[in-house]
């Protein structure tokens, strides 16, 4: 079974508090499901083995459109890289002694912001406890989808590469470059009484904002292209 490791960074719900973390991250759990804290749950009652026995209703499919993101409750915006880069050991160029020479044209990635993670849906579900009392639920992923790393802008496979290792060296070494959701997973729990719970599937997207850019060989920075990035880092259940 692939170790997953959805559970790490949310702020308000209800199985985490810390907030993200830059390179020092470290994601831990296995397919812990993650509980808005506004969810019509019996708090403590969510769980990844859910009941099979006596009446538990059964997550209904809803629409999921391609695309689709959702929002992980509690996930902040925080400070990545703070400063300009700043490039040093210029020696003079032969014929020019005394110009500045940073060596052959370098393209890089630079990292401003780390941005709120999202959740990318491969399949949502609900159900409506009708009843006075609380009832067992249970969802199952019925859906897959894959999730690769993208932009905001259109990106080039060196491009692609270079921001991949640039968010696994600077926020988290968990991202990947491709990640396919799971059929079969389950989560349950019970939901409270004349309410309905909702719940998603899919993959947790590390998102980060900055730009594209050239160090050309006189130590200027030009072709600069600002942009939103995310990465799978994991799957997992979202219930709201």
């Amino acid at each position: 079974m692939r170790t997953r490791i959805v559970a790490s960074t949310v702020g308000i719900l209800l199985i985490s508090g810390a907030a993200p973390a830059l390179a020092s991250e470290t994601d831990t759990g296995l397919d812990d499901p993650l509980t808005s804290s506004t969810a019509p749950v019996e708090p403590g009652s969510v769980t990844e083995d859910p009941a099979t026995s006596g009446e538990v209703l059964e997550g209904a499919d809803s629409t999921t459109a391609e695309g689709e993101t959702a929002e992980i409750p509690g996930e902040t915006d925080t400070t990545g890289e703070v400063d300009e880069p700043v490039y040093t050991g210029k020696t003079g160029d032969q014929d020019h002694p005394d110009s500045e020479y940073c060596g052959p044209s370098t393209n890089f990635v630079y990292i401003s912001k780390n941005t709120k993670n999202t959740l990318s849906v491969a399949d949502s579900t609900f159900v409506t406890n009708n009843k006075s009392y609380a009832m067992d639920f249970k969802f199952t992923s019925k859906k897959s989808n894959t999730f690769t790393l993208g932009g905001s802008i259109s990106l080039s496979a060196e491009w692609k590469a270079l921001w991949f290792s640039k968010i696994q060296a600077t926020i988290t070494g968990s991202v990947q470059k491709s990640w396919t959701t799971d059929i079969g997973v389950e989560v349950g729990g019970k939901v409270l009484a004349h309410s309905t719970v909702y719940g998603k599937y899919g993959a947790k997207m590390e998102r980060v904002y900055g730009y594209n850019a050239t160090r050309y060989s006189n130590c200027q920075v030009g072709n600069k292209q600002y942009t939103n990035v995310w990465a799978p880092r994991g799957e997992g259940w979202v219930i709201e």
